[in-house]
Formats: structure tokens, C-alpha cells, sequence
């Protein structure tokens, strides 16, 4: 008898985690597209990149082509560096990073989603001078939570949202985050 209970407890454990649902990536959606999806795999929407590019029609997108060799020792050639989206103001709609060049300066380019209109904002400082020995640099999400970094002297950051992280090759460098309708950088070198 005792087996037969410890059997059936086992079965009706085995139904209650099969039926359990990872619901938490369904809440965010690019207006209407959830994660799930998207099937994991994500570029920037190329609309949405054109409308960018045409509201500041000096900056150019960073390419594949333009990263370095020593860059790529580093990560996998598949993945695509200069794009990044995650919700970063809270609003459970995607807003979305891109590195982008001015000139021969190298920003960070970030996108606001909100009822089905954009918003823009771009780095007021160059993060780096791009040369003939292509570029280092890399955007992907920074989660919540607190980071300490000791420069000249011990520094920390607690960020309640998710925000984006500039890394120059696996080094961390900035993050950007939002704050009360503001973006803010913490430089981490």
C-alpha cells in the first residue's frame, strides 16, 4: 500500500510542474509580437531602423563588417553586437539599443516604444573613436540589480530596471538606464 501512495504522489507531482507555464516572457511584447514568437531570434525591425536613419540622417548603423578580427576571437559570429532590446522604462514594450557611428565616432542609439509611436535618444559623448582596426564594442542587457565597480575610489549602482550595457570586448564600460524619464551612464572604467 505504501508504494502504491508514494507512486501516486510522484504522478500528481509530475502533472502539477508539466502544467506549470513560463508566462513571464509573454508579458513583454514589441506591440503585439511576443518574445515567443519571435522564436528567439531578433533584429531590430528594419522599418524601424530606416525611421531612425532618417531622423538623423549623419549616422550610419554599425555593420558585422565592421567589427575587428580581435572582436570576434571573442564572440560568436552568428550573433549581431550592435542591436540590444529589452524594456528599460518598465512600460512592458520593447525599447531597443544600436550602436551606431557618427562620423568616426562610435554612439549608443536608443529607441522608446510606446502606444505604437517612437521615441529617440542618442549618446551626447562619443564611447569610442572608430579606426581602420574596426570596432571593439558591443550592446546587450544590463538586468536589475546592483553593480560595484572601483575606480579611483569604490562606486555602486542599483538599478530597479533593466538597462543596456556597453562592453569593449568582455571589459564592461557603461551602463545606460532609465531613470524618471531620463537616461542616465554609469561609466564602469
Amino acid at each position: 500500500m505504501n508504494g502504491l501512495m508514494s507512486r501516486f504522489v510522484f504522478f500528481a507531482l509530475l502533472l502539477l510542474f508539466y502544467g506549470c507555464k513560463d508566462s513571464s516572457r509573454e508579458q513583454i511584447v514589441d506591440f503585439k509580437r511576443t518574445i515567443l514568437e519571435q522564436k528567439n531570434v531578433f533584429t531590430v525591425p528594419k522599418k524601424l531602423k530606416d525611421n531612425f536613419l532618417q531622423k538623423f540622417p549623419t549616422l550610419e548603423m554599425i555593420k558585422k563588417e565592421d567589427y575587428s578580427n580581435l572582436f570576434w576571437d571573442f564572440y560568436d559570429r552568428n550573433m549581431i553586437p550592435s542591436e540590444c532590446y529589452t524594456d528599460i522604462n518598465n512600460d512592458q514594450i520593447l525599447d531597443y539599443a544600436l550602436l551606431v557611428k557618427d562620423g568616426d565616432k562610435l554612439k549608443l542609439g536608443i529607441i522608446f516604444s510606446s502606444d505604437k509611436d517612437y521615441s529617440y535618444w542618442i549618446s551626447p559623448f562619443s564611447i569610442e573613436n572608430v579606426n581602420s582596426g574596426g570596432v571593439n564594442f558591443c550592446v546587450s542587457v544590463k538586468p536589475a540589480g546592483r553593480t560595484d565597480v572601483v575606480k579611483k575610489a569604490p562606486e555602486s549602482l542599483v538599478i530597479k530596471k533593466n538597462g543596456f550595457l556597453l562592453r569593449n570586448l568582455e571589459q564592461d564600460s557603461f551602463i545606460f538606464y532609465e531613470t524618471n524619464g531620463e537616461i542616465k551612464t554609469f561609466k564602469m572604467l
